[in-house]
């Protein structure tokens, strides 16, 4: 009988959820049942037992091992509903949503922040805000580092883009019928670039915290 493998996007998420100190024995105790009752099941009922051991016993560590996640998701959400709330007192969201506004910042200041610092450090910079945990003062200065250009960058693009706008109503004046509109999505550009700073401080400022354990100076 061929013996499959347990799942490797269900190990993944165990791998990526359980404290560190039961991860090598759970995930050894999880896969030698798994191997034991193939002898007795399909190979596809053994998947789903997996997926079904792995599923409970993440939500079982979530909360544990995850708040720092919880936490920034939540403040991001309530952030977005805030926002979403002003603009339906505004007139409604439709006017809001421009999504080449959002194209001319982000994309490029991702770009910008990728050759000013490493994908490895943008990768690490996330894997830090996301886990809640550092584990030294170059990890905190190489984190904070990508998210200040990275929502720097959004600021200044946001900005310059919005001048560009302007400009470009400026050489049309006399189609005023136009220049409502047009001023309107000029400044959506700087609106989504302001946003994304504000996220950027809060997540460099998380890892300021997460690292004040490390040093009295951890900035």
């Amino acid at each position: 009988m061929n013996r499959c493998s347990p799942p490797r996007i269900a190990e993944a998420l165990l791998e990526r959820v359980l404290p560190v100190d039961l991860k090598e024995p759970l995930l050894g105790d999880l896969e030698e049942e798994f191997q034991q009752i193939q002898f007795n099941q399909s190979k596809q009922a053994c998947q789903i037992w997996y997926w079904r051991q792995a599923l409970l016993t993440s939500f079982h560590y979530f909360n544990q091992t995850q708040k720092a996640l919880i936490m920034f998701a939540f403040s991001v959400l309530f952030f977005a509903a805030l926002t979403i709330f002003a603009m339906e007192l505004s007139g409604g969201t439709s006017m809001f949503f421009d999504v080449p506004s959002l194209i001319i910042t982000l994309p490029p200041a991702l770009v910008f922040t990728l050759a000013v610092t490493s994908p490895g450090n943008v990768k690490q910079a996330f894997s830090c805000l996301f886990s809640g945990h550092v584990e030294s003062l170059k990890q905190v200065k190489n984190s904070v580092m990508v998210f200040d250009v990275l929502g720097t960058s959004c600021l200044w693009l946001g900005a310059l883009m919005t001048l560009l706008g302007w400009v470009a109503m400026g050489s049309s004046i006399e189609e005023v019928a136009v220049i409502g509109p047009a001023f309107a999505v000029s400044v959506l550009t700087l609106m989504y670039a302001m946003g994304i700073k504000l996220v950027c401080y809060v997540a460099s400022q998380r890892i300021i915290y997460l690292g004040q354990g490390l040093s009295p100076h951890p900035d």
